[in-house]
């Protein structure tokens, strides 16, 4: 048995082997304007509760602002919709300028035209090594389209199969 260390490195490789769906994770800023980034890092938890979860870098100058929101909105993204996930994983400091989106009925962005909408309250916040894990409670779903699914593999945003 090898009790070495895993690198960040090769970790990273490793789980680059595994597809995930792409989502932009919304909330409404304090002062009313929406904010979202893109997270592949989002997964479901329970059925009952309804809750599902989603992973932020420490790092991230936004964190704040999710840990103290009343909540938030996952939109599940389409794999024609690279091009505006690519921007909300950037650094354009407006994200919702030009695009299509609404208020949902508990306040939050919610991007038009997504595969589905999830919107939550806060359930836990998790300490997770270089990561905070928001867990949120469902409190309503929307299916919106079959299109096929944004993902993310081998370091690529597309579709699964590309």
């Amino acid at each position: 048995m090898n009790d070495t260390p895993v690198t960040h490195t090769a970790l990273r490789r490793v789980l680059s082997d595994y597809v995930t769906g792409v989502t932009i994770v919304t909330v409404t800023k304090p002062d009313g304007t929406p904010y979202g980034l893109t997270v592949n890092s989002f997964n479901s938890v329970s059925l009952n509760p309804p809750l599902v979860l989603w992973s932020l870098d420490n790092k991230n100058a936004q964190l704040a602002l999710f840990e103290e929101a009343a909540g938030f909105a996952v939109n599940i993204m389409a794999a024609d919709q690279t091009e505006l996930c690519q921007r909300f994983a950037g650094q354009d400091t407006d994200r919702f300028s030009g695009i299509a989106w609404e208020f949902g009925h508990y306040g939050h962005p919610l991007i038009a035209n997504a595969l589905a909408h999830i919107e939550c309250r806060p359930w836990r916040i998790y300490e997770g090594g270089d990561h905070s894990i928001f867990v949120g409670e469902v409190m309503r779903a929307q299916h919106l389209s079959d299109r096929p699914a944004a993902t993310f593999f081998k370091g690529q945003l597309g579709h699964y199969g590309s």
